[in-house]
């Protein structure tokens, strides 16, 4: 019973452990909410920083990985990049996929050379 008790918890502690190593989330500028061949509408929620014209923004798509008899483990896969469009009103503003593959529901971040904000 002991025994059992242990290895439950820790494989609750290592699901939550690889749910926290993921980006971090106040970087994220939101997710896409449609596509259209290279056109792609992304939209921010309440808590996502706004994305800045013309910025390079990369799609990571998060996926579940691992064997399935544990508790589920996730990473982020980069898909592609996308920079903003010039007109950045509201909570949805439009982006051009540069290269790479988008989905509905893949996230924005910015592009890695980009500075993060403070």
């Amino acid at each position: 019973m002991k025994r059992s008790l242990v290895i439950a918890l820790l494989t609750i502690v290592g699901g939550l452990m690889s749910a926290c190593t993921s980006l971090n989330p106040a970087y994220r500028l939101g997710t896409v909410s449609t596509v259209s061949g290279s056109d792609l509408q992304v939209c921010s929620g309440p808590k996502d920083t706004p994305p800045i014209a013309g910025q390079a923004v990369q799609l990571l798509r998060r996926e579940q990985f691992g064997n399935p008899k544990f508790a589920p483990t996730f990473r982020e896969r980069r898909v592609g990049t996308a920079e903003i469009g010039t007109s950045v009103s509201g909570r949805c503003v439009e982006a051009r996929l540069v290269q790479g593959k988008a989905r509905r529901y893949d996230q924005v971040f910015p592009a890695l050379g980009d500075a993060t904000p403070k």
